[in-house]
């Protein structure tokens, strides 16, 4: 189910290019109905369970998330959004999609559901990336996606995502001497070809920074796996190196323009303040920027295009405290957690994330998925609680040895 649920949950941001270019809104809407259809299997399969019993210890941090989901629902009762429903179907589907993860997280097995929960990232990756490279793009520049249903930085966004977890599970295979290492070698360097193919330089920069955290400064990889990711890196950038190296020069020369307002960001940054020093505490409300934000370009602006900025617009400087206590507390629980492949990925993906929010955002929830935080959290396990299991086992065995 965990698999399912984030290749969905991937998938889901194809929907409007694939099936409702006439009515996107369908498309959301489709998407929190199948987070529905999820809880109600989710009920089904606890409900015929024979026992269930907690086996997750839920880290800090999921105080603050649920502190931020209580002070989101709070701000619909000011909202500045043009529809209340909508506003609160997006609060809901961002609170089903918590919910859904920290039950499997309950009730499952940990580890399972993360190693599934991480596959299917890398299927909804997959998928997306099919769907960019089969669609017609109408980007000058020829970068992968469609500019209004599945944004060339998206597109980059969620290969970036998937190509970490595909790194992870290669690692993770490296003994093997079976197929899946080779799978999962050729899944990284596909997934790493479409965050190059894709052009979004967000994501291009966030995907060096994060993959060199978890590859090349990681203390769990061998030397010897350094030197063929690097060497893999390296072939891979140099095939690639002439699309990338024409469009940054068409950047750069043609428009300078939009190289000098980071394609038009620093102004959408510069109106979007001068807005929240009206209500600088309260913010507008939950998915307020998409309606009342500044609109003064062609395509239509959902959010600012800065996580930090769309959280303060949205959320005053409430939910800005909010949003860095989440950060702060994930950022501490996987800095005192054991030395793990998934404390790596972890911590690389929070690499990956920060990077991306200086110049995206969502129009609801965080950069970093709500979901996605609380799993890799949960998943990296302090060094008390790795301790914990082996003194009960070394307890244990001490009445046999006596005997």
């Amino acid at each position: 189910m965990a698999s399912w649920f984030w290749t969905l949950a991937v998938f889901k941001f194809a929907f409007a290019l694939l099936f409702f270019q006439d009515n996107p809104a369908a498309a959301t809407a489709v998407g929190a109905a199948l987070d529905l259809g999820f809880v109600y299997f989710l009920l089904l399969w606890v409900g015929g369970a024979e026992s269930i019993k907690q086996k997750a210890h839920f880290p800090t941090l999921i105080n603050w998330i649920i502190a931020y989901c209580l002070w989101c629902a709070l701000s619909l009762t000011w909202t500045h959004a043009d529809s209340l429903v909508s506003a609160a179907g997006y609060l809901l589907s961002m609170v089903l999609g918590i919910a859904i993860v920290g039950a499997m997280i309950w009730w499952g097995d940990l580890e399972a559901v993360a190693i599934a929960s991480v596959k299917g990232l890398i299927a909804g990756g997959w998928l997306i990336s099919f769907c960019a490279l089969f669609s017609t793009s109408d980007d000058p520049n020829g970068r992968l996606g469609n500019l209004e249903f599945l944004h060339p930085g998206k597109v980059g966004e969620y290969a970036g995502q998937a190509a970490l977890c595909s790194c992870f599970m290669w690692a993770r295979s490296r003994k093997d001497t079976g197929y899946s290492r080779w799978l999962w070698t050729g899944s990284a360097l596909f997934l790493t070809w479409i965050v190059l193919r894709s052009l979004s330089k967000t994501s291009m920069i966030a995907f060096c920074c994060s993959a060199a955290v978890y590859i090349m400064f990681s203390r769990i990889v061998p030397l010897k796996t350094k030197v063929i990711a690097l060497v893999g890196a390296a072939l891979l950038f140099s095939a690639m190196y002439t699309f990338v190296d024409t469009y940054v020069e068409s950047y750069l020369e043609e428009t300078p323009g939009e190289a000098t307002t980071l394609t038009g960001r620093t102004l959408l940054w510069a109106k979007s303040w001068e807005m929240i020093q009206e209500h600088p505490t309260l913010g507008y409300g939950f998915l307020s920027f998409r309606d009342y934000g500044p609109q003064d370009w062609d395509v239509r602006t959902v959010h600012a295009h800065n996580e930090w900025i769309t959280q303060w617009f949205q959320l005053g400087s409430v939910g800005l405290i909010l949003t860095i206590g989440i950060y702060a507390s994930y950022f501490r629980h996987l800095r005192r957690s054991s030395y793990s492949l998934q404390r790596e990925l972890g911590m690389s993906m929070l690499i990956y994330m920060l990077i991306q929010g200086f110049a995206i955002a969502e129009p609801s929830g965080l950069t970093f998925p709500l979901p996605m935080l609380l799993l890799f959290a949960t998943w990296a396990k302090t060094g008390e609680e790795v301790l914990r299991p082996s003194i009960a086992q070394a307890r244990r065995r001490l009445p046999q040895t006596a005997s």
